[in-house]
C-alpha cells in the first residue's frame, strides 16, 4: 500500500514531497515544523495534518494569517482525499494518497492541468514538473519534443528565406 504524501506544486519549491506515516504533522515556515515550507505567505504555525480513526488525513488551519484552502475553498478543517489541492498562503501542495478516490479538482493555480495528467502520468511520477527536472528525465528525452519542434520551425524559416533570396537573384 502506497504511503500518503504531500507534494509541493508551487514553482519555487516544486517537486518537494513529504511522506506521511505519523499521526500528526505540523505545517509552517519554521524549521521546527514537521513540514517546513519556507515562504513568507505561510504562517509560522500554519496548520496541522492529523490522521483520523479511519486512517484518512484531516487538514486543520491553526488561525494562519493567509488562510488555508482545499480545492479553492477556504477551510478551517477538511478531510483530504487523493489529489486534493491545498493552498497554504501562496503555496500549493497536492495530497497524494493513491488508495483513495480522486478529488474533483482539475487544475491548480500554479497552472498544472490535472485533468490531462491524471490519465497519462501517475501522481507518484509528478515528483518534479520543474524545468530543472531530474537528470534522468533530461537524458530520457523529456524535452525532446519541444526541441524537435523548434528545429523543424527553424528549418522552415531558413528554407523560406533561401527561396526569397533566390528569387531576388533570378
Amino acid at each position: 500500500m502506497p504511503t500518503p504524501k504531500i507534494i509541493v506544486l508551487s514553482e519555487q519549491l516544486r517537486g518537494q514531497s513529504y511522506e506521511l506515516s505519523e499521526d500528526v504533522y505540523t505545517i509552517g515556515r519554521v524549521e521546527e515544523a514537521d513540514i517546513c515550507i519556507p515562504d513568507q505567505s505561510v504562517s509560522t504555525r500554519h496548520g496541522e495534518l492529523r490522521r483520523d480513526a479511519e486512517g484518512s488525513y484531516v487538514m486543520y488551519d491553526l488561525g494562519s494569517s493567509n488562510g488555508t484552502r482545499v480545492n479553492g475553498a477556504r477551510v478551517t478543517e477538511q478531510k483530504l482525499v487523493h489529489s486534493d489541492i491545498l493552498q497554504l498562503g501562496n503555496i500549493e501542495v497536492m495530497f497524494d494518497c493513491e488508495e483513495q478516490s480522486l478529488s474533483s479538482v482539475l487544475s491548480t493555480q500554479t497552472g498544472i492541468d490535472l485533468a490531462s495528467t491524471a490519465g497519462g502520468i501517475k501522481l507518484g511520477e509528478m515528483a518534479n514538473f520543474s524545468p530543472y527536472g531530474s537528470e534522468s528525465k533530461r537524458k530520457s528525452g523529456g524535452t525532446n519534443k519541444a526541441f524537435v519542434a523548434l528545429v523543424a520551425l527553424l528549418v522552415i524559416v531558413v528554407a523560406v528565406l533561401a527561396v526569397i533570396a533566390l528569387k531576388q537573384f533570378l
